[in-house]
């Protein structure tokens, strides 16, 4: 699974998938999503990204779920927009909610 998240940011970095398709898999993804699921998958990131010593990261996602937890549509686009602008930040996230965007690419 890691190799899989590791080679499609690859493919990101030499332009071979643009930010244009990551964020249309993002949104297939992220949108059929319920609040409390996004909600939780991003609680999962943060705390992943904290064991693996990557506080700035963890802080920024739950930056992003205290501001925008209490709105749904914000907290999807603002996901939606983390995740297009940083596709290594899927190493972070549960398996099976990297699939659903590396299987949209």
């Amino acid at each position: 699974m890691f190799g899989e998240i590791e080679g499609m940011v690859q493919r990101f970095a030499s332009g071979e998938i643009d930010q244009q398709s990551v964020a249309q898999a993002a949104q297939s993804n992220v949108s059929s999503m319920d609040h409390e699921e996004l909600t939780e998958h991003l609680q999962t990131a943060a705390d992943n990204a904290q064991q693996n010593g990557q506080s700035g990261i963890a802080q920024q996602i739950m930056g992003l779920i205290s501001q925008h937890g209490s709105d749904p549509a914000a907290l999807k686009q603002e996901a939606i927009s983390l995740i297009s602008n940083n596709p290594q930040i899927l190493t972070h996230f549960a398996p099976d909610f990297a699939k659903g965007i590396l299987g949209s690419l």
